[in-house]
């Protein structure tokens, strides 16, 4: 039996759930985190306690995005940090009728949600800029977007 991608994605989630990860200091505060979010996953690296950068990651069907992610924290002591950002990324596709590659960037603000110590619920949203080129055609596509991504986030480290 083959498993998806989508599958591994909550089997990942479903063992750092249940798992007895040791919990050291006040809920957030690890220098790093691994989340997972629809339809991928990132990795965040804190650089100060108001600043992180984040790689991430996110697959379909028929399309793929890389790119990365700079937050800024307004304040990170709360059960309910609020964030703003920017994203770059670089995006793939393959279609019936068209392939091609092309870039993003996003403007966004959101927060996060501590449901248990480690654990938190990630949403955000904003504006985002894209731009495509199919091969097949030549042809570029320009626009303006919204995106919301929502995600669980494990913080671990100090």
């Amino acid at each position: 039996m083959k498993i998806g991608f989508e599958m591994r994605l909550v089997l990942v989630f479903c063992l750092l759930c249940v798992c007895p990860f040791p919990s050291y200091g006040e809920p957030g505060r690890g220098d790093v985190a691994l989340g997972v979010n629809f339809p991928g996953f990132g990795a965040r690296c804190f650089l100060s306690d108001r600043t992180a950068l984040e790689l991430k990651g996110q697959f379909e069907t028929n399309a793929m995005v890389g790119g990365l992610r700079g937050y800024y924290y307004f304040s990170r002591k709360s059960k309910c940090p609020l964030f703003a950002g920017l994203e770059g990324d670089y995006v793939k596709f393959k279609g019936d009728s068209s392939k091609g590659t092309g870039l993003a960037a996003e403007l966004f603000v959101g927060g996060e949600y501590f449901f248990a110590k480690r654990l938190s619920f990630q949403l955000d949203l904003g504006p985002t800029l894209v731009s495509l080129d199919d091969k097949d055609t030549s042809e570029s596509v320009n626009g303006l977007e919204y995106v919301a991504n929502f995600g669980i986030n494990y913080y671990f480290g100090r």
